[in-house]
């Protein structure tokens, strides 16, 4: 039976390689512990148990998130990143993690808000997320002069030579995102949230 606990600093180094590999969150360590030093509820991991103490198992999911930085409401915290293990799918470890990381939430703030790839947005509905805005990430070298023009531009920011722009809509739809994506030349994510 698979163990979901709240991580110590003896298992970032794991976890903050587990999410690079399973989903292609990378910050730096430093970042990463950083974060863990100010918000240690928000590291939670799901695995294996080893033995009937639940030690020793093998990672099979972590979540990690913060509540401060960019593009952060006061009272949200950020889901940055959840993932299971490849063959573990399906077998309810995400909810579990995605609770986890509620329950330390609640220490923070009274929402979440997540970046969704289209892959997983049914899975944050299922889970009561909503829908709120989508966020286009587009090089500053090529992002178009008419950008603002192409949708409800609610905000942006730049960082690292990318520009964020956050574009809000009447009723959301995947197809919303994807034109959106496609018209700017960047990538695109739906930002979603839950009230605690």
């Amino acid at each position: 039976m698979p163990t979901t606990r709240t991580a110590t600093a003896a298992d970032l180094d794991a976890m903050r390689a587990f999410e690079r590999e399973f989903v292609g969150h990378d910050v730096s360590p430093e970042t990463f512990s950083e974060r863990f030093d100010q918000y240690p509820e928000l590291f939670v991991l799901v695995e294996a148990t080893g033995d009937s103490y639940g030690s020793g198992g093998e990672l099979l999911g972590a979540a990690s998130g913060y509540a401060d930085g960019p593009a952060v409401d006061d009272d949200t915290v950020v889901l940055a990143a959840i993932g299971v293990r490849n063959g573990h799918e399906g077998n309810g470890l995400g909810r579990a993690l995605l609770e986890a990381f509620e329950a330390g939430a609640r220490e923070y703030g009274d929402a979440v808000s997540v970046a969704a790839a289209d892959n997983v947005v049914g899975f944050y509905r299922a889970c009561g997320y909503e829908p709120s805005c989508i966020l286009v990430q587009v090089p500053e070298t090529d992002l178009p002069a008419d950008y603002a023009s192409h949708g409800d531009l609610v905000d942006e920011r730049s960082a690292d030579g990318t520009r964020f722009l956050y574009y809000d809509f009447d009723e959301y739809h995947p197809s919303l995102r994807d034109g959106l994506a496609n018209r700017l030349g960047g990538t695109a994510n739906t930002i979603l949230g839950k009230e605690l």
